[in-house]
C-alpha cells in the first residue's frame, strides 16, 4: 500500500505547473529544470488517545494527504483500528452461605475504519501550522464476550460511521520531517457496544514525512548531477 502510494504521489509531482527558466543562459550549464507539482503529499503515522475512561484507550492509524499548493486546506485518507480487551470488568460471585459461584467474562471490542478527512489552514508560515480537521467515514465493530472456559458468548458486529472535529498544530523544523499534534472530540454516529470509549474527546500527536518535498530535492539532486556530468563531458570534448 505504501509503495503504491508513494508511486502515485510520484506521478503528481511530475504534473507540470510552471517551469523555472535559467537566469543567464550565458553561464554554465545549470541543471534541468525540475518542475513544480500541483499537489504537496504527505504522509501522517498517527495516535489518538481518548480523554474519558481511567485507562487510556488507543487508537492508532495512517494518514495519507494531499494540499493544493497555494491553498489553505488539505485533503486526506485515513485508516485506523482499535483493539481493547474488558477483561477486569466482568467478575460474577453467586449468592451463598457456603459457597460462592464465581465466572469471569471476558469483552473484547475491535474497531476498523476509514475517514476521508478535510483540514482548514487558518494560519501558515514557514515553521508553524495551525487547522480545523474534520473526519467523517465509515467502519466495522466486533464485540465479543468469552467466559473463562473459553465459550464465546456473545459475537456481534456491525457497521458505524465515526466523526470528528479538532484543532491541529504542525511543527515543521524541517523540509522533510514535522511534528504535529490535534486535540478534538470524537463521536459515532451510530451505536456501537461500549460507546463510551469512542464517544468523547481525545488528543493525538503524529509524526508527518512530506514526501513532496522529499521526491522534488531528489529530482533537483539528479537533475545537478546529470548537469555536472554533461559540463564535464563538454570540456573533455572542447
Amino acid at each position: 500500500m505504501l509503495h503504491a502510494a508513494l508511486g502515485f504521489w510520484g506521478l503528481l509531482v511530475a504534473l507540470p505547473a510552471h517551469a523555472q527558466q535559467p537566469a543567464d543562459s550565458t553561464a554554465s550549464p545549470a541543471p534541468r529544470p525540475v518542475r513544480v507539482a500541483r499537489f504537496v503529499p504527505s504522509i501522517i503515522l498517527d495516535n489518538r488517545n481518548s480523554f474519558v475512561q481511567a485507562s487510556a484507550v488507543r487508537i492508532i492509524g495512517l494518514n495519507l494527504g494531499l494540499t493544493p499548493r497555494g491553498k489553505r486546506y488539505r485533503l486526506g485518507l485515513g485508516g485506523y483500528t482499535l483493539r481493547r480487551s474488558y477483561s477486569q470488568l466482568y467478575t460474577y460471585s453467586g449468592k451463598g452461605k457456603r459457597q460462592k459461584l464465581k465466572d469471569t467474562l471476558t469483552p473484547e471490542l475491535s474497531l476498523t475504519y476509514f475517514t476521508p478527512n478535510f483540514a482548514y489552514i487558518f494560519f501558515h508560515s514557514r515553521w508553524l501550522e495551525l487547522s480545523i480537521p474534520v473526519d467523517v467515514g465509515m467502519g466495522r465493530s466486533h464485540y465479543t464476550v468469552t467466559d473463562e472456559n473459553g465459550k464465546v458468548t456473545t459475537d456481534s458486529k456491525g457497521l458505524f460511521f465515526p466523526a470528528e472535529i479538532g484543532l491541529g498544530v504542525l511543527l515543521r523544523p524541517t523540509r522533510w520531517v514535522g511534528l504535529s499534534g490535534a486535540a478534538g472530540y470524537r463521536v459515532s454516529l451510530k451505536e456501537i457496544d461500549y460507546q463510551e470509549d469512542f464517544n468523547g474527546w481525545y488528543y493525538s500527536y503524529r509524526l508527518n514525512f512530506f514526501v513532496g518535498a522529499i521526491w522534488q530535492d531528489i529530482r533537483y539532486a539528479r537533475a545537478r548531477r546529470a548537469a555536472r556530468r554533461a559540463s564535464s563531458s563538454q570540456h573533455c570534448a572542447d
